[in-house]
């Protein structure tokens, strides 16, 4: 029988100190029809040396650079590695996590000649620093409201936990968004979930997500670009999937979204506290409250913005609660 190809792609930025044990993971690996890709980001450090001996050592390894026409970030990189791919199944990985040896070789054989469109595996989460687990990064990958249930956390996965049929993929015209600098991942599978809640999982971890100081999600929330990217995720849950959502969800990211209102107006990030507060007054009848109440909120809002905005202060303003 031919095994199917499996591309795996891997975005990586200044990651010389920890992507070879995410390669050597993949190396290990007991499915051995794959092809790695590695896209990387710009980096100043040795990735580049370190690639090219993985490279030089085994020719399944490829190392590719973004190319100056893409937007900076991972998932520029993402899109690029998946447009270099072959494989029949498409692996997302990042450079700082690891595979445990039999996660192509499981998934592959669950999914293969099936009708799913992907395969999900549970993820072990690591302390690097503690050099312990921290058990599973989620209980469950699936219950009886997947959609809901992703979007407020009851099921999630991280973006090397999933094995993709690239036919699913192509056929729904499904790429990473390359605007976003935070909550990708959230995204790309929220997105997915409204096409197709397909998918078969495997109840045990077969990836290490490791936390460590110089994780990406982990990075300070300060930044403008993250605090956008959270905000943009939020609003086309709001606005795209408001229909599919019960009330308490829509409320709940609703109040997700205010709270990155807040922040940003007391960061005095303007630009954001503007894109976030327009959204907030035109979707305000999303909120089960009294229209007292939403004419109050909206107040409250705006002068808020033009409180800060001018005297760079008006904490009393964002004293905001919605039950």
């Amino acid at each position: 029988m031919n095994l199917p190809l499996v591309s795996i792609i891997i975005p990586t930025y200044n990651r010389t100190h920890l992507i070879g044990k995410t390669l050597d993971s993949i190396l290990a690996q007991s499915y051995d029809n794959w092809e790695c890709i590695v896209v990387d980001d710009g980096s100043t450090d040795d990735t580049e040396l370190l690639l090219k001996k993985y490279c030089e050592n085994d020719p399944r390894f490829q190392y590719h650079k973004r190319p100056i026409d893409r937007p900076k970030g991972a998932n520029a990189c993402r899109n690029y590695g998946f447009e270099l791919s072959l494989g029949e199944y498409i692996n997302w990985f990042d450079s700082d996590d690891e595979m445990l040896p039999s996660k192509l070789e499981k998934q592959i054989h669950q999914l293969h000649n099936s009708s799913y469109d992907f395969s999900i595996c549970q993820t072990e989460v690591y302390n690097v620093e503690k050099e312990s687990s921290e058990g599973l990064r989620t209980p469950k990958l699936i219950s009886d409201s997947i959609f809901e249930d992703y979007i407020i956390f009851n099921i999630f996965w991280l973006t090397g936990a999933p094995l993709w049929k690239r036919s699913f993929l192509i056929d729904n015209n499904l790429r990473f968004d390359e605007e976003l600098q935070q909550a990708q991942d959230y995204d790309f599978h929220m997105r997915i979930l409204a096409i197709s809640e397909n998918y078969c999982t495997i109840d045990e971890p077969l990836v290490i997500f490791n936390i460590h100081e110089f994780n990406m999600s982990h990075s300070t929330s300060d930044n403008p670009l993250k605090i956008f990217s959270n905000a943009k995720v939020n609003k086309n849950i709001l606005w795209k999937y408001r229909n599919k959502l019960s009330l308490n969800v829509l409320n709940f990211r609703y109040k997700e979204l205010l709270k990155l209102y807040k922040f940003s107006v007391r960061k005095r990030q303007f630009k954001n506290a503007f894109y976030i507060l327009k959204f907030l007054i035109l979707n305000i009848n999303i909120l089960s409250i009294t229209i007292l109440t939403k004419f109050l909120l909206i107040l409250k809002l705006i002068v808020s913005f033009f409180s800060f905005l001018i005297f760079s202060k008006g904490d009393s303003f964002l004293n905001i609660k919605i039950k």
